[in-house]
């Protein structure tokens, strides 16, 4: 209550003070002639036609020869910022009752090297490109942005804030492009429909139009937005002249059919239907829904073998979820409210049959149905609500007596509501959000999942002196409640264990049906100009728990750190731009215990011909690890130093190549590592391209985390002398035949080994050195997988262990057609060829480890989806 008071007090301070509102003017770079054009207010007066232009590129239409004016007098933002364009550009922009349409004259005086590369939509390193974004709210501070490259592929997204931007919005448009011989011209049609926008009589929207000249990494812009600014949209320009459009409520619908035949452990779905829908409730706000989705992933998820008790957090690929995202974000570092994957995810129970039994079970969650309502109302009100159902699961087990049926996963309902408002001509930002998670339990064996989680959070954002300056403030709070086994389970899960040995401030009690936490972060100081700074802290309490639908990596942490920079965009002599940056972080935990102190260097430039360098040092003087052995106490972990050079060509060019180098040193020699990053891409044709990663590493950490055993009322921690090699790459191959018509293959082989020499048990797990830290175990018997050990030295087994070496092997792979037959259908058929095999026979060799994935047996899935968009 007294955190609510304090924010309500600051608003009230923030928005009567006079001295923070004043008239936009540029003012923080060092060039004053930047100065001048990003304070130099730039407005279109656009006009409305009576001729509908078509969508073809060609320029030759009676709209575009009759109405509105060509407006040029673009300016340089890089290399050489505020000076004059290598090449002229035009814009012309008219509009009826229903579109805005849009035309770009980009000349050339060297035609023959636009470069005009098809790739996917949405990927900016398609060769030169033109586009244009809307700040239709007119706020400062969100934007719609429509994109085309010279080959005709669309990118569009959404400007979240200070250089932060969704590219996982898709509206349905249109736009084509022509190569000329002194010139490429776009042309565009923007329903208005696509827009969000107040119901004034005429609209006045912020407008930015830029354009990018791959060869020479050179972008020119209608008005300047400083590459140094410390955000983009409060510094564009103006468009007007839009009055009487169309406002009739619009209503999109996507109904689908899909088919899928499965190999291996998973159900089989052979066939499925649904329906996406989009109803425009308002010009400012919009209601997606989905019935019956269809929310299998095109895109593999990347493999890898986690050691850590960390969860690996793995980025939402589903339209559905990402689109709108801007609105429903509220993230505090790492940690994040809304991890839409926890919808649809994996079911949490997995039955073990009898011997002879075989096992097969869902690949996700059913979702029966989701509503998402977003939007931003012309008063600066922004509601972000997400409400979805997913279905009871059944796991199938198989046997000689026939089939039957377990619960893997309850009946459950997720809902997000994420609310802000916008003050001051947006410098000023206050808002919340509310997550609920509901299970309908009624298995006994599912009584390890909470029953309900429900996490509320407050934020405020206030930026002054142009946004030079800002601070971010935000709070919140979680209550867990379920069954006595759900919340003793919670605290001891990876994220609090409260079991932790040496932790006097944390306690179990497993007669508790709840669990409450909280947590914030103050972040603030100066974003822009040459020289940048500013500091964080953060906390976590030991109950704070967002799991259930967010992301969170631990709790009981209370963090500080530091940023500084120093940032140069002027071009001289060889150097385009550089920027170096000093990073230091001290953690602790609730309980006071010291556990972190570092600090990282790091230095970027590039060169005038368009190559870059990216150099990196890490030195660690502090580290004690909470959850490295799993419920015991803390372990110290010795100081390590790392140092990275990572070098990339021009990426302009046919053939693109990234080779990086990383080398960390354990102080005393107790540990090391090296790992290569090879990255190339070719430009086959303006149609065909192939893309390669590639990484090896050899690691060997002295203190890797093997089992625990609990031997006459004591427990043994053992760690080990890991040497692992880890080998992967991945491969695209894109073949464009038109910018809606392609085919892409998608491969990542991974193979990681490891091989435990020396295992040791845990002594004093706070020793500063070593040798008083562990005490070696001695290798007695091996039989099989067993390892019987000696831990006294009188020759006799104590206790045994499992082998801990491993052979991962792991295939991810899959070729997609994808043809958008009309703006807003697709069809898409998609075939997922996937290999895993683990064991603890190890292989020296993470390159035969590699060669053997093709003697993986595989899992097959086929896949043809059919959508098709409609608005009424």
């Amino acid at each position: 209550m007294e955190l609510n008071r304090l924010l309500f007090l600051l608003f009230i301070f923030l928005n009567l003070n006079p001295a923070l509102s004043q008239e936009f003017s540029y003012n923080l770079s060092s060039d004053s002639l930047v100065n001048f054009h990003a304070g130099n207010k730039r407005v279109y007066h656009t006009v409305r036609t009576d001729i509908k232009p078509r969508i073809d590129g060609h320029l030759e239409d009676e709209c575009w020869i009759q109405y509105g004016i060509w407006q040029g007098d673009f300016i340089q933002q890089q290399p050489q910022q505020g000076r004059s364009p290598s090449q002229k550009t035009e814009v012309k922009i008219l509009y009826d009752s229903d579109n805005l349409y849009v035309a770009l004259k980009c000349y050339d005086d060297e035609p023959e090297k636009i470069s005009a590369i098809m790739g996917r939509r949405d990927d900016f390193t398609s060769g030169d490109i033109a586009g244009i974004a809307l700040d239709t709210y007119f706020d400062k501070s969100t934007a719609f942005e429509f994109n085309v490259s010279a080959a005709g592929q669309k990118i569009d997204l959404v400007h979240l804030g200070a250089y932060l931007w969704d590219t996982n919005w898709d509206a349905v448009w249109e736009a084509r492009t022509q190569i000329l011989d002194s010139m490429w011209t776009v042309e565009i049609r923007i329903p208005f429909s696509q827009l969000r926008f107040s119901d004034n009589e005429e609209q006045v929207w912020g407008m930015h139009i830029w354009r990018w000249i791959d060869r020479l990494g050179e972008e020119n812009q209608w008005k300047l937005i400083p590459i140094d600014a410390p955000a983009m949209v409060y510094i564009f320009g103006e468009l007007r002249g839009i009055r009487d459009v169309n406002r009739k409520r619009h209503v999109e619908i996507m109904p689908f059919v899909a088919g899928r035949q499965v190999t291996g452990g998973l159900k089989s779905e052979r066939l499925g239907y649904g329906l996406d829908g989009k109803i425009g409730l308002s010009s400012n706000y919009t209601l997606d829904f989905t019935v019956l989705p269809d929310f299998g992933q095109v895109e593999a998820d990347p493999s890898i073998l986690n050691l850590s008790s960390y969860e690996v957090f793995y980025d939402e690929k589903r339209p559905f979820f990402l689109e709108g995202n801007n609105i429903l974000d509220y993230s505090a570092g790492s940690d994040i409210f809304f991890y839409s994957r926890r919808i649809g995810h994996s079911p949490s129970w997995m039955p073990f049959g009898e011997e002879g039994e075989t096992v097969a079970m869902p690949s996700g969650t059913t979702i029966l149905n989701a509503l998402k309502l977003t939007g931003k109302g012309k008063k600066g009100t922004s509601i972000g609500i997400v409400n979805s159902l997913t279905g009871k699961e059944y796991a199938e087990i198989s046997g000689v007596d026939g089939t039957r049926l377990e619960t893997a996963e309850p009946l459950s309902n997720y809902f997000v509501g994420r609310l802000k408002q916008d003050f001051n001509d947006g410098n000023t930002i206050l808002g919340g959000i509310v997550t609920s998670t509901i299970r309908s339990i009624k298995e006994e064996h599912l009584e390890f999942l909470p029953e309900r989680a429900s996490v509320g959070g407050i934020d405020f954002l206030h930026t002054w002196k142009n946004r030079k300056y800002f601070l971010d403030l935000k709070s919140f709070y979680s209550h867990i409640s379920g069954s006595e086994e759900a919340i003793s389970a919670l605290q001891r899960n990876s994220r609090h264990l409260f079991q932790r040995i040496n932790a006097d401030h944390l306690e179990t009690d497993d007669t508790r049906n709840t669990m409450e936490g909280w947590g914030g972060q103050l972040t603030g100081g100066k974003q822009s100009g040459k020289f940048r700074a500013t500091g964080t802290l953060s906390w976590r309490s030991p109950g704070l728990e967002l799991n259930d639908l967010g992301y969170l990596r631990e709790a009981d942490q209370v963090n500080q750190r530091v940023n500084l920079r120093y940032q140069v965009n002027k071009p001289k002599g060889i150097l385009q731009s550089y920027y170096f940056t000093v990073d230091h972080r001290n953690d602790w935990t609730f309980g006071g215990e010291y556990l972190n102190n570092h600090l990282n260097l790091h230095g970027y430039t590039k060169f005038s011909n368009l190559w870059s360098l990216h150099a990196d040092f890490v030195r660690n003087f502090h580290r004690v690890d909470t959850r490295q052995l799993r419920g015991g106490p803390s372990l110290r972990l010795d100081p390590f130093t790392t140092a990275e050079l990572f070098l990339q060509t021009n990426s302009s060019k046919k053939l693109f190549l990234g080779l990086g180098a990383r080398r960390k040193w354990v102080d005393n020699a107790l540990g090391e590592s090296v790992d290569y990053t090879v990255h190339l891409q070719w430009k086959v044709s303006n149609r065909f391209t192939l893309t390669s990663q590639t990484r090896y590493e050899d690691l060997v950490d002295f203190n890797q985390y093997v089992v625990q055993r609990r031997i006459n009322n004591e427990t043994r921690y053992v760690v080990g002398e890991l040497d692992r090699k880890t080998l992967y790459t991945t491969l695209r191959a894109e073949i464009f035949a038109t910018p809606e018509l392609s085919f892409q293959f998608y491969g990542s082989p991974y193979a990681s080994v490891g091989h435990f020499s020396k295992l040791k048990k845990v002594q004093e797990s706070l020793s500063s050195n070593a040798s008083g830290r562990y005490s070696y175990l001695t290798e007695v018997d091996r039989q099989g997988s067993a390892i019987y050990l000696d831990e006294d030295g009188d020759g006799s087994y104590d206790f045994l262990v499992g082998n801990p070496d491993f052979n991962y092997q792991e295939l991810r792979s899959n070729f997609v057609i994808r043809w958008e037959y009309r703006p807003g259908s697709t069809i898409y058929l998609v075939w997922t060829h996937n290999r895993f095999h683990d064991s603890d026979i190890y292989d020296s060799s993470a390159w035969n480890s590699l060669k053997g994935i093709s003697g993986i047996s595989s899992d097959n899935a086929l896949m043809v989806k059919l959508s098709y968009w409609f608005s009424l």
